[in-house]
């Protein structure tokens, strides 16, 4: 049995994780998730400021175990070496399991809100600022509600409710690991007897 130890962000504890039997779990966790047992799994990063922020969440009907990571954390082959071997154990015992990508619905919604909320702020701001409304700042509130609706419609287009989330199987999400440049690491164990 092999185990992935890495820290999360900065300021958490490190987290020790193994698979075994197709079990996955956390030393000092809850109990062990049976891969088998997972009915909806979900994957995103998120970079911001040349940080990234990686989750996957994989739901049963215990709940839903979080696998996080940021790049500031420590031991980011750890991490992605982790989450390639829950996708090979998702392989071999739920090869149906197709994992969503990008937010969940409820951040999909509260991110649509305030893309739609901001954007008619911006638009209100733009319309304060050409019409002189304040008789002072008036190219300040025309510019930052310009920004405002520029950064914050692509962000309600992207989130809308009616957009399905993308799904793969757990291939693809190999795939985009390595993309993301975590080559898949050899595992000592794989093919060797009981020791």
């Amino acid at each position: 049995m092999r185990e992935y130890s890495f820290k999360p962000a900065p300021v958490r504890k490190a987290q020790t994780w193994a698979i075994k039997d197709d079990h996955l779990m956390r030393r000092g966790g809850a109990s062990a998730l049976n891969l088998a047992d997972v009915t909806d799994a979900s994957w995103n990063t998120v970079t911001y400021r040349g940080t990234r922020s990686a989750w996957l969440h994989l739901t049963s009907a215990a709940g839903v175990t979080k696998i996080e990571y940021t790049d500031t954390g420590g031991a980011r082959d750890e991490f992605f070496a982790l989450i390639i071997a829950v996708a090979e154990g998702l392989e071999r015992v739920n090869p149906d399991l197709q994992i969503k990508h990008g937010y969940s619905a409820p951040w999909r919604t509260a991110l649509f809100i305030l893309g739609i909320a901001g954007s008619l702020l911006g638009v209100f701001l733009v319309y304060v600022g050409l019409t002189n409304m304040t008789g002072k700042g008036g190219v300040q509130a025309t510019i930052a509600g310009a920004v405002m609706v520029l950064l914050l419609v692509p962000v309600a287009w992207s989130c809308r409710p009616n957009l399905k989330a993308q799904t793969y199987g757990t291939d693809g999400l190999v795939r985009e690991i390595v993309s993301l440049g975590g080559a898949p690491m050899d595992q000592p164990d794989q093919g060797a007897g009981p020791g």
